[in-house]
């Protein structure tokens, strides 16, 4: 994470801001909960199978939950939409931080609550395992399996199985907030992104789609069960996950390389590339497995930031004339488990 981009993040997440991102929802403060426990996936089939639900385990808006994942409990910070009414299963997001960071960091910087509220999906963001500084940023790093630190140290001794709490807290959250099992998406940002891969790669049976922001990658042990759809935005000006590649050893080969290898995996056809506004390159692989796609935006002047947020843009660029997330909910709802698209 840049140093501009810590010290942001670093600054939203303080309570001021927190309250101005919740009121643009209408949301209140953040609501303490208690553990929830993985339930058996029998259990969850039947709590979210169905075309009715119980009303979920959360209050509307921010809340801090808890998971017992390894004997650990687990903190994950859940986002519910205002104005759902219970009684339906509802899509889910999972939003992983970047390294350094938190997951009230990483709501307040994807700015994802109101897309949230406006299109009624329930925002999931855990927290890492591994106490990480990053710059000024005090916060949290993710233990992706056979990938060192983003410092280039290796992983702790010990430390929390990351993968292992991503399973669980998929499998308590499907339970407590009723979600449409069809409809388990991922993203993340840098070292949330590189988590998010590994997720989409190891969970491809659970996960509908994902999508890195800044930091797409695919894992060398990914052996997918099942073809996935990825869409990924970065910037050319990134400084800590540059485009072309860095010799950084958690790093290394070039973000159009990452999605080669997801649309070589997906068996997808060549990529056929197209100006969607003035700096904004998307490259699409279509015609893959299942109807899958894989997808990259590339944002000529964007710095090591989530897209489309202001300051996103190194000296010299203005912010390209449209909304990541918009975009990033419009393809994970044209892309459910099972079901193939045009």
């Amino acid at each position: 994470m840049s140093t501009a981009a810590a010290t942001r993040l670093t600054v939203l997440a303080t309570s001021a801001v927190l309250v101005a991102l919740t009121a643009s929802a209408c949301a209140a403060g953040v609501t303490e909960g208690s553990s929830i426990k993985p339930a058996p996936q029998a259990a969850v089939a039947a709590a979210s199978g169905g075309n009715t639900c119980a009303k979920p385990d959360v209050p509307a808006g921010l809340s801090t939950q808890h998971v017992m994942s390894d004997g650990m409990r687990r903190t994950v910070v859940v986002y519910y939409p205002h104005g759902h009414k219970p009684g339906k299963p509802m899509p889910m997001v999972i939003d992983l931080h970047g390294s350094g960071s938190t997951p009230l960091q990483q709501l307040a910087g994807s700015e994802i609550a109101a897309t949230a509220d406006k299109h009624g999906f329930v925002v999931v963001a855990p927290q890492a395992g591994i106490p990480f500084i990053a710059g000024k940023s005090h916060g949290f790093a993710w233990n992706v399996p056979g990938v060192p630190l983003m410092s280039g140290r290796p992983v702790p001794k010990g430390a929390p199985n990351d993968m292992q709490f991503m399973r669980d807290a998929i499998a308590a959250m499907n339970k407590a907030l009723c979600v449409d099992t069809k409809r388990i998406y991922v993203t993340g940002f840098s070292g949330g992104a590189r988590m998010a891969s590994q997720v989409g790669c190891e969970l491809s049976g659970q996960i509908a789609a994902v999508a890195p922001m800044s930091g797409l990658r695919m894992p060398g042990n990914c052996k997918l069960g099942r073809s996935e759809s990825v869409l990924s935005f970065h910037g050319t000006s990134d400084g800590t996950n540059p485009y072309n590649g860095s010799k950084q050893i958690y790093w290394s080969y070039s973000v159009p390389v990452a999605a080669q290898r997801w649309a070589a995996a997906d068996h997808c056809d060549k990529g056929v590339q197209k100006q969607v506004v003035n700096g904004v390159i998307s490259t699409t692989y279509g015609n893959c497995d299942n109807g899958r796609q894989v997808v990259l935006y590339t944002v000529t002047g964007q710095r090591h930031m989530w897209p489309g947020t202001p300051d996103s843009m190194a000296k010299g660029y203005t912010v390209p004339k449209l909304d990541p997330n918009e975009i990033m909910w419009s393809f994970f709802e044209s892309h459910p488990l099972d079901a193939a698209t045009a």
